[in-house]
This record gives structure tokens, C-alpha cells and sequence, in this order.
């Protein structure tokens, strides 16, 4: 944001990258989310199972991530609203109210 503007419509994608980052590898509950990914590949060594199976697993952990981060992302967007302007209807309050005698 640059230019004095308090509340601005355009987002920095790196910020959002950044973010997902975060979200995806930092973040306890989605490594315990990925086990089905390291499980299949761990069977993919040992037991000969597809290799499929294991990229399926991974881009389901990584859609997962991706649409939680879009929900969080959307919800703090939308949080960062400014309440609009009330009128002000109280005649003392506004700024000539002695010249209006």
C-alpha cells in the first residue's frame, strides 16, 4: 500500500505465497494431514503399490492446503473492511452549529 491509502483492493501475491508456504510446511496439522502421502510412498517402495497412488495423495494434501489458505485469506480480506461512515444527525456536534441560529 503506498501513497497514503489506508485500505487498498490490490494484494501482493507474494504475500499470499508466502502464506500457503506457512500453511503447508510449518504448520503441525498439515504435516499430520500429509501421512497418507508418505504412507503410499513408503508402499510404493516396499509393497509395489502404483506410484498413482502417491501423486493422487499429494495433490489431494496440497488441494487441501490450498483451498484452507484461500478460506483463511478470504476471511481476513473481509475482516480488513472498514465500516462505512455513519451521517451525523447531532446538530451540536457538527462543526458550524452556532452559525445555524
Amino acid at each position: 500500500m503506498g501513497k497514503g491509502e489506508k485500505y487498498s483492493g490490490r494484494r501482493d501475491a507474494g504475500g499470499f505465497l508466502l502464506g500457503l508456504f506457512f500453511c503447508l510446511f510449518f504448520r503441525v496439522n498439515s504435516w499430520l494431514c500429509s501421512v497418507p502421502m508418505w504412507l503410499t510412498l513408503i508402499l510404493h517402495f516396499a509393497a509395489g503399490l502404483s506410484l498413482a497412488w502417491f501423486w493422487a495423495t499429494l495433490a489431494a494434501w496440497l488441494l487441501a492446503g490450498i483451498v484452507r489458505y484461500c478460506f483463511i485469506a478470504f476471511a481476513r480480506w473481509g475482516a480488513s473492511v472498514p465500516p462505512p461512515q455513519k451521517e451525523n444527525k447531532n446538530p451540536y456536534s457538527k462543526k458550524d452549529w452556532r452559525d445555524s441560529d
